[in-house]
């Protein structure tokens, strides 16, 4: 059913459709990942908030594209309209009482962030050195399949590191594509089980501005949060987040 009310939608919803207005507002990018950012429509488009392409009940005539991203969307919710909604959903937000499934839901949101920071910044990297942007998807399968929790910036590192190791296989001019791809693959993953353990220090690659790029992750770092490079540096708990609690005043 469509929900009626911003309390209707839940905690979840609003935050994707303050990150969507918000993006229109700023001209962001939803998400670090495209990925990331059309989840985020399709929870909306569920909840029937949106249209995207391809739902033959709703015509697509005078729907939109994200700034960034380029993913076509229709506003539905005969509740708010698109124009006038943010504030309504900034309003809502603060009046969230910031209890432990709010901490629990935050800490998740902050984990799929860190992966998707990392898939993004090795996705920059592949186009700087002229390899296949297809390949970032193997940043994905190393966090899933190794099952280490570290932070943003040390997966940045990892995936900086994995990347230097391609170009050096490259120069050598006599390995097929695919052998070079592995050797980033395994790079990521030996340099994650390194840092994991603590072989590297604090080694992290943390961006010369700590404020996120993306709307989404600009809401959780910097309005919903005040986590500062703790965003980039730390890893997502629950503990992270209580220090980090933004006063209501």
């Amino acid at each position: 059913m469509t929900p009626h009310t911003l309390d209707d939608l839940g905690l979840p919803g609003a935050v994707y459709l303050w990150a969507l207005l918000q993006a229109h507002q700023q001209r962001l990018a939803i998400a670090p990942t495209t990925e990331l950012a059309m989840e985020a429509l399709q929870v909306l488009a569920s909840h029937q908030i949106l249209a995207l392409p391809g739902e033959a009940s709703v015509s697509m005539l005078g729907a939109r594209q994200t700034p960034l991203e380029g993913i076509p969307w229709k506003w539905t919710w005969s509740s708010y309209q698109a124009e006038s909604a943010l504030p309504a959903i900034e309003d809502f937000l603060a009046s969230v009482p910031c209890d432990e499934l709010v901490l629990t839901l935050g800490a998740e949101l902050w984990q799929r962030l860190v992966c998707d920071e990392a898939q993004a910044f090795y996705a920059e990297q592949l186009v700087r050195c002229q390899f296949d942007l297809h390949w970032q998807q193997d940043m994905a399968f190393a966090q899933r399949l190794s099952r280490l929790s570290l932070s943003a910036a040390q997966w940045r590192y990892c995936a900086w590191a994995a990347v230097r190791q391609g170009a050096a296989l490259a120069r050598q001019g006599t390995l097929p594509a695919s052998r070079v791809r592995e050797g980033m693959y395994g790079e990521i993953l030996r340099r994650a089980a390194a840092v994991a353990a603590g072989r590297y220090g604090r080694c992290g690659f943390t961006p010369s501005s700590v404020r996120p790029p993306t709307a989404l992750a600009q809401g959780f770092a910097c309005q919903w949060f005040n986590l500062g490079p703790t965003y980039w540096t730390a890893l997502p708990s629950t503990e992270a987040l209580h220090p980090a609690l933004m006063t209501s005043g």
